[in-house]
């Protein structure tokens, strides 16, 4: 039973990562190819290829080249998604032949960490190498959001569905602000010179990095603000930015303070008085009742501090470092707003129920 666990385990890794990096090479093969180099040999796409599967496992990258030098933390939310998707169906093929959840689980946690640390070190060399204190740690607990999630998917529908409206809340504002600053697009476009294969390389980049700018859209419009560089914060009541990298999708920037922007802020309270009431209705014991909002609270609170951790980081120079969310901040708001909510729900009914006894016995 042990050895098949770890054959059948083994067989499903390679499957798993295969299913991204096969593409992965075929696309850098293509690129390379294209461009004409003259010098370099076959294996620069290749490492290209494992150097993109690490960066969609989210590990970050110490870079020191001659032309540049820094840390690329960064990383694209977007591209995660196909590892994602892989682990959970090399896991869920894997239980299915051995039968034996945990035994499963736990090997096929080690395989694929091994697997990873093992094209990591194939992959570095003097110029890249991944960041060996944060690498194994991520790619572990995505390991583990990927398994365990199948589990608790009813648990999380509601607070998921409700985060995906606002996250979708945020695209469409976000979407609004690019589409009227086109021009502005456009022309980063045009001096970056991309060409035919590099245009439709950035545009995919671009859009593998669409949910990162969506959280920091929300973090935005939920008042935190969002940080692009070194002494930099931009929300609707402060505006502090210096010098912006070219990047297309940066066009819709806004362009000052706009305090009006902070309304959107109220979904926070919508958000968390939507799930409290349906909690606080359930009729299992006030013990159980108790550990649910508790659970609620901080996996409200603690995942969307994981999603701006994740989806912020350094962009390789120390002039654009920090960049993404205000994580602090945007906790602070988050936790505010629910416990204000949960002090309504509880509060309220009581004290209506005291107004309506004081009343009778006045009459």
């Amino acid at each position: 039973m042990v050895a098949r666990a770890i054959t059948v385990t083994l067989q499903q890794v390679i499957r798993s990562i295969t299913l991204i990096l096969f593409p992965l090479a075929f696309i850098t093969l293509f690129a390379w190819a294209t461009a004409g180099s003259t010098s370099g040999s076959t294996s620069d796409p290749i490492r290209a290829a494992l150097w993109l599967w690490l960066g969609a496992h989210l590990s970050p990258f110490n870079i020191s080249g001659e032309a540049i030098t820094g840390y690329l933390s960064l990383l694209p939310l977007g591209a995660l998604l196909l590892p994602v998707l892989a682990i959970r169906i090399g896991y869920r093929r894997s239980v299915e032949r051995v039968g034996d959840g945990k035994s499963t689980r736990t090997y096929f946690l080690l395989w694929y960490l091994i697997i990873y640390c093992g094209l990591a070190l194939i992959a570095g060399n003097a110029q890249a190498s991944i960041d060996w204190k944060r690498g194994p740690i991520t790619v572990l607990a995505i390991l583990v959001l990927a398994i365990f999630s199948l589990k608790a998917g009813k648990a999380l529908q509601l607070p998921f569905y409700l985060f995906l409206i606002m996250l979708g809340i945020a695209g469409l504002l976000f979407t609004t602000a690019l589409a009227m600053n086109f021009e502005t697009a456009k022309n980063l476009t045009v001096v970056l010179q991309p060409g035919i294969i590099g245009g439709a390389l950035l545009l995919l980049l671009q859009l593998a990095y669409l949910p990162n700018i969506f959280i920091a859209t929300l973090s935005y419009i939920f008042g935190a603000g969002i940080f692009l560089g070194t002494n930099t914060e931009i929300s609707p009541l402060t505006f502090s930015l210096r010098e912006i990298p070219a990047i297309p999708v940066l066009a819709a920037l806004p362009a000052g303070e706009i305090p009006w922007l902070m309304a959107p802020t109220i979904m926070i309270f919508i958000f968390g008085w939507l799930n409290l009431k349906y909690l606080l209705k359930s009729t299992a014991f006030i013990k159980i009742k108790r550990q649910s909002i508790l659970r609620f609270l901080v996996i409200s609170i603690g995942g969307f501090a994981g999603l701006s951790a994740l989806s912020s980081g350094s962009l390789i120079t120390a002039n654009m470092s920090p960049v993404g969310v205000n994580t602090a901040i945007a906790c602070l708001i988050i936790t505010a707003q629910l416990i204000l909510v949960l002090l309504i729900q509880i509060l309220l009914p009581k004290l209506i129920k005291a107004l309506r006894s004081k009343g009778r016995v006045a009459s």
